[in-house]
């Protein structure tokens, strides 16, 4: 069993709260216990993952997206606790970011924000077969030439194809980056960067943090051996592209001027 105080000491050495959006810093849902004996860890808090982990007496579910309410009949009954993590885990040294790149076996990488930057040799087509085996998926949406030669990769967790992302994109092309793994990716993406010859995997905006997510459940299942307390993956997740103005503050307005489209699915 762990006390709340000492499993966030915990998660903020793993990742430091000073990394998050100043809107969007790690916080609870619901908050019920104060020591907790099983932890569930997840990306998305789908009612799925609410029942099951309920079920199997978690406690307290650590999520990468923030809960919205699914089951809240579930959460209140069983007095189930809810903590998000979100930009803080994209960020951090092991986090969401950073775990899909060292899978990728990507080299001479550098972690900017939700960025990370690195270099590879195969061809696009090994790049997407990688993806899919470590996203455990067999369709993932490209743009590009599966012949090609990937040379130096982008990999952005979240709207990293939205065009408000459009001056990173610039500074990608002027810095050679022929590859870039990313999700929300729309007609405005598509015409400017796939028509410059860059490729593009679009990796899902909640299963690009899969990855991220299950080994933030393996640090934690080794270090809460000591406490005795036992942690768990649930890997239901929201299999959609979100409409990033609903979940980023004051970009709605923005996504409008700049004439990008609803939500795509």
């Amino acid at each position: 069993m762990i006390e709340l105080g000492r499993l966030e000491a915990i998660l903020q050495e793993l990742a430091s709260p000073e990394l998050a959006d100043l809107y969007d810093t790690p916080c609870y849902s619901r908050r019920y216990q104060e020591k907790v004996e099983k932890i569930g860890v997840c990306v998305d808090p789908t009612a799925e993952n609410i029942r099951i982990a309920s079920e199997r007496g978690v406690q307290l579910l650590l999520s990468h997206h923030q809960w919205l309410g699914e089951a809240v009949e579930v959460v209140e009954e069983k007095k189930l606790s809810l903590y998000c993590l979100h930009s803080v885990w994209n960020r951090a040294a092991e986090g969401n970011t950073s775990t899909l790149g060292r899978l990728l076996n990507l080299k001479n990488t550098e972690l900017e924000g939700d960025m990370l930057k690195g270099e590879t040799a195969m061809s696009f087509r090994e790049l997407i077969g990688c993806c899919q085996r470590i996203l455990e998926v067999n369709i993932l949406p490209y743009i590009g030439d599966l012949q090609s030669l990937v040379k130096k990769v982008v990999i952005f967790s979240g709207p990293g194809f939205s065009c408000l992302n459009k001056e990173k994109w610039q500074d990608w092309l002027a810095e050679g980056y022929d590859t870039i793994i990313s999700s929300e990716l729309g007609r405005y993406a598509v015409a400017y960067l796939g028509g410059q010859g860059v490729n593009l995997v679009n990796a899902g905006h909640s299963l690009m943090a899969k990855p991220g997510m299950k080994h933030l459940a393996y640090l934690l299942q080794n270090k809460l051996k000591i406490y005795q307390c036992e942690v768990e993956f649930f890997p239901d997740l929201y299999n959609v592209h979100y409409q990033t103005g609903s979940f980023y503050h004051t970009i709605g307005d923005q996504e409008s001027a700049a004439g990008k489209e609803g939500v795509q699915t």
